[in-house]
Parts: structure tokens; sequence; C-alpha cells
């Protein structure tokens, strides 16, 4: 019997069977909850495979948190191949269980898929029941124009603003892009803008980390010399996710530093990102500044023995080559061989050479 297996097996025995938690203290039973929270901690600790195998034995077990989290385990394809079908079964049987708060994620799903009308009509369920995230995501989508002719940008803007007015982070980042677009509400982009920052410095917890990552993604599209500082402000944010600090942190270095200086900090803050993110972080310096590029690549292919030459950031004979012998050993050959600048090439050599050795 594989340790995945016996966990799920484990699971459902603990959903039927109290466990005891010491000889000297009263018999406790494991709640859902706390199973839940088990499963969890597996998933954040990357052991995916064991934590799809006990959200799955509760989520069978009839309960619709586990259902809800079910689903988006197999849209990431968290410890299973990713299936947008079992995905929707599993937001489907935690919505009929009566949990309204799936219809939000069930709606990103069918939206994906082109399936506006569906999602309109999940959203329009989920904020009848008092959901503000199918609320908030209504209006955002509704102002975007994204329900085709069911689009209604007038009632939006009248929800944005009541949203915005409870300090709703999509809602304010909406208004805020239509600001800087041109777009007149009651509430200007300045005093908008001041109310994310707000909001992403008075807590540590996940929606100031989403008013955090929003404003970054706003500051590189409408860059300002005077936002600089609040870049690099929001970028020390504590709940910012790792891919979200790796993009943004090497926008900001190309953008405020000279080349030799962009070239150090590419590379230390690639090294700086959990693995899983590091190829995307790799492929984007490509994509910034192609001398910054190389001068990684120098870095870790010195680091695999490769390469012995200096890191100078130029695509000298010696880095072909040592590109060559990596690609050999790595089994990528072939693909190598269409040239090292190429953005598929890049891709695929930096997905091997960022791998752990």
């Amino acid at each position: 019997m594989t340790r995945h297996v016996f966990l799920a097996l484990s699971v459902c025995a603990a959903l039927a069977t109290p466990v005891l938690a010491t000889t000297n203290s009263p018999a406790t039973e494991l709640t859902e909850k706390e199973l839940y929270a088990q499963a969890e901690a597996l998933r954040l600790g990357d052991d995916t495979g064991a934590a799809f195998e006990m959200m799955t034995a509760l989520a069978e077990s009839g309960y619709g948190r586990a259902q809800a989290k079910l689903g988006y385990y197999y849209l990431k394809g968290i410890g299973t191949v990713p299936s947008s079908a079992d995905a929707a079964t599993w937001y489907q049987a935690a919505i009929a269980g009566g949990r309204d708060g799936a219809r939000t994620s069930y709606a990103k799903l069918l939206m994906a898929d082109g399936q506006t009308q569906a999602a309109l009509e999940q959203l329009n369920a989920g904020a009848a029941a008092g959901i503000e995230k199918a609320r908030s995501l209504r209006a955002v989508l509704h102002y975007e124009g994204r329900f085709g002719a069911a689009s209604d940008r007038d009632v939006a803007r009248s929800e944005l603003a009541a949203l915005a007015a409870e300090h709703d982070v999509p809602a304010m980042l909406t208004m805020l892009r239509g600001s800087l677009s041109g777009d007149a509400f009651e509430m200007t982009g300045s005093n908008l803008e001041a109310a994310l920052i707000s909001v992403a410095r008075g807590n540590s917890d996940k929606r100031a980390g989403k008013a955090a990552e929003g404003l970054l993604k706003l500051w590189q599209e409408y860059p300002a010399e005077e936002n600089q500082a609040l870049r690099a402000e929001m970028l020390a944010h504590p709940s910012l996710r790792a891919k979200v600090w790796a993009d943004q942190s090497l926008r900001l270095a190309y953008d405020i530093e000279s080349d030799d200086q962009f070239r150090q900090s590419a590379v230390h803050i690639v090294g700086q990102v959990p693995e899983d993110q590091r190829g995307r972080a790799f492929y984007l310096v490509s994509r910034l500044d192609k001398n910054a590029f190389v001068h990684v690549l120098q870095e870790r292919l010195r680091d695999r023995g490769y390469y012995r030459g200096r890191t100078n950031g130029y695509l000298t004979q010696r880095t072909i080559q040592a590109l060559a012998r990596f690609c050999q050993d790595a089994g990528i050959q072939d693909t190598c061989r269409l040239g090292p600048l190429r953005s598929n090439v890049i891709k695929v050599v930096a997905a091997e050479l960022v791998s752990a050795q």
C-alpha cells in the first residue's frame, strides 16, 4: 500500500472514528476543519500528493469546503494532473451542498472556457447569497465588457463605487486602472491610489497583499519616476507571492539601474526565487535585457561546472560551447540547435538550468 493511499484511508477512518489524544486527556475526535487544515499544511509543505489524497477523502465524505478546495487542486494540478472537467465537477458538488462561495471560483473557470452567460448566472447567484467576491468579480467583468452583449457598464460603475467605499481591493484597482486610462469616477484616481496604499500598509494579510500586487502591476503599466520608492516599498510586503516579487523586482531593477548593476541584480533575484518559479524569472530577464540573460546564463553554467570563462554578458564561443555541452547532457540538444537566444529555446534551457542539481 502506498503512503498516499494509506493517508487517504486514514482520513476516511478519522472522519468516523474518535482519536485518543493522550492517556491523560479525554478522547478527542479530529474535526473536518482540522483534517482540512492538515491537508493544506501538506500542500504548503510541498507534499502535494498526500494533500490531494487527504482532500479527496474529505471531499468524498461530503465536506463542502474540501469539495471546493479539491476543485482548485484539479484546476491547478496540485498533486494530480490538471483537469478543468474534474474541477468543475467538484465546484458543482460544493455549490449543490450549499457552499455558495464556490460559485466565484466556478465562474472564473466558466469564463476561461468562454461560457460567459453561465459564469454571469453563477456570479448573480453568489451575489444574491451575499458573497462579496462574487459581487466584486461581477462588477469588474461587467465594467471590462467581458460578458459580451450582457455587459452593463453603467450598472458596473455604480456597483464599483459602492464596493470601493467598502475598501474592496479588486473594485478599487479596476477604478484606478480606468482613471489612468481616462475614465472619470466620483472618487479620483489619486484618492483611489492613496486608499489602496493604505490597505497595503495596514496589514500583512492576503487582502493587503493583493492591494500591493495590484499597485505594482499598475505602476508597471503606467510608470512614473515618483512611484519608484513606492514600488520598492510594496516589493517588501510580506504577503507578496513569489512570482510577483520576482517579476516586479526584475522590472524595477531594470527601470532604475545601469546595465552592469542590472546584470548583478538579475543573478541575485533569480537565485532568490523558489525553484518552481525560477525558470519564469530567468525567462523574464531575457525579455528585459539579452546581455543580462547571458550573464545569468554564464553564472548558472559555471555553477554547474560547464563554463569557466568570464561572466561578461556576451555570447562568446566559450559560452556557446558550454551551453551545447549542457544541452547534450540534459537531452535537449535538438531544441538548443535552433539558437541560444530564440524564445522557445530560452524557455526550455531556463527550465532545465534552474532545476535542482
